[in-house]
């Protein structure tokens, strides 16, 4: 054998062998999780595999965001407030940031929202912890690392809305932390429900590009968005995040609304009722095929039910299926 044969064999060898190790660290997840549950009446029309926890990178950052809305709101400072990057961001993103950001530049919590959601940047979502946490810690005369006590709040806000099966350990959901993160479909879903209900969120998940501004050294610096969501846009589809780590595999909450309902009322007035639906996955070797197939028979299993003469409920008669 020619030592050029020998150095392809062996590379191949070493090939063989890589893809076995990747595919058994995978091989606990070969099955995908995933749920489809209408988010005004919580009444779930698809689920598989959907209370299983596991690994969900970057879907961690949708209690993320939600945390930093809900606090900019309870503390009536609002998102055009600057945070500053701060200097251990970067060493624990795990990768470089999507938008270049540095140790001292500073964003507007608006625009971080976006790199966030949009563009799942680990950096954005970091600063964001960082902020809001080290603000909650102040307010409460505690000390601590700010970080830890955002953690609290991300995880706080799951048992809140009714997450059983979940464990935050950072802001930005990869799996280099310990311990590990988890959460699941079902849990996902709870979260993508309360997200979807807030207009703000769905603001910031529905656009396909953004431009933010950074600031640094005096300086403002024009920074494009990519929204990560292939299907934003495609079959009424808005939202939410998408998310692919080795650990996770592919996973993405997409949020799905068509034309409402108008019924007529005894006295004569209408009442409107909305329809959205929202669909999880997880651990997908294809997510987004997997996500709009999942919607279309989300909304087939809806119809149905509708259809057996089950009544269009409103937020005030939830049935709570999960």
């Amino acid at each position: 054998m020619t030592a050029s044969a020998f150095a392809r064999s062996r590379f191949t060898r070493l090939l063989v062998l890589g893809l076995t190790l990747c595919l058994g660290g995978l091989s606990a997840w070969a099955q995908s999780s995933v749920i489809v549950v209408d988010a005004f009446n919580r009444k779930v029309h698809v689920a598989g595999n959907a209370n299983a926890k596991r690994p969900v990178g970057g879907l961690a950052k949708i209690a993320t965001c939600m945390v930093a809305l809900d606090w900019a709101e309870a503390s009536r400072v609002g998102v055009n407030v600057l945070a500053p990057v701060p200097d251990y961001a970067t060493a624990i993103a795990g990768a470089p940031s999507p938008l270049g950001l540095q140790p001292g530049d500073t964003m507007t919590l608006r625009d971080l929202i976006y790199a966030t959601m949009m563009g799942s940047d680990n950096v954005a979502a970091i600063t964001l912890g960082d902020f809001v946490g080290r603000d909650h810690l102040a307010r409460l005369g505690k000390g601590g690392h700010p970080m830890d006590e955002f953690v609290r709040q991300m995880n706080q806000l799951a048992k809140r809305e009714g997450c059983k099966g979940t464990r935050f350990t950072n802001s930005h959901g990869l799996e280099n932390s310990r311990p590990m993160p988890y959460s699941t479909a079902a849990d996902i879903a709870r979260l993508s429900v309360y997200a979807a209900s807030r207009p703000a969120m769905r603001f910031y998940t529905n656009q396909g590009t953004r431009d933010v501004t950074l600031y640094r050294a005096g300086q403002s610096l024009k920074v494009g968005v990519q929204n990560t969501n292939q299907l934003l846009g495609t079959d009424g589809i808005d939202g939410i995040k998408t998310a692919n780590t080795a650990m996770s595999g592919g996973c993405c909450v997409v949020s799905a609304e068509r034309a409402s309902t108008v019924l007529k009322q005894a006295d004569n007035s209408s009442q409107i009722y909305r329809h959205r639906m929202i669909v999880v996955v997880l651990g997908s070797a294809n997510p987004f095929y997997e996500a709009r197939g999942l919607l279309h028979q989300g909304w087939a299993a809806y119809d149905r039910w509708l259809a057996a003469g089950r009544p269009i409920t409103d937020k005030k008669q939830m049935l709570a299926d999960f």
